[in-house]
């Protein structure tokens, strides 16, 4: 199955000459995960992408993280997508 794990980094900074100004990171990738993955190897791909983000853009004012798996129902099955 397929897994997003998407992070973004945002929040204000000064650039001389305007009155607001803002920077923002966004990363997305896509894993591929058999049904026995563990949270805990999902979380060490989220480590790394908050890692990956922070460096291109150092203490920003939030870092968030989204992890998305994608199902649907087929036949009383569940069916991932991807």
């Amino acid at each position: 199955m397929n897994i997003e794990i998407e992070v973004r980094a945002f929040g204000k900074e000064e650039v001389q000459g305007t009155a607001d100004a803002y920077r923002s990171t966004e990363l997305i990738r896509v894993h591929q995960f058999s049904k026995k993955a563990t949270l805990a190897e999902i979380e060490a791909l989220l480590v790394k992408l908050f890692d990956e983000a922070e460096s291109s853009y150092p203490n920003p004012e939030q870092c968030l993280g989204k992890i998305t798996i994608r199902a649907k129902r087929e036949n009383g099955e569940i069916v991932y997508l991807g």
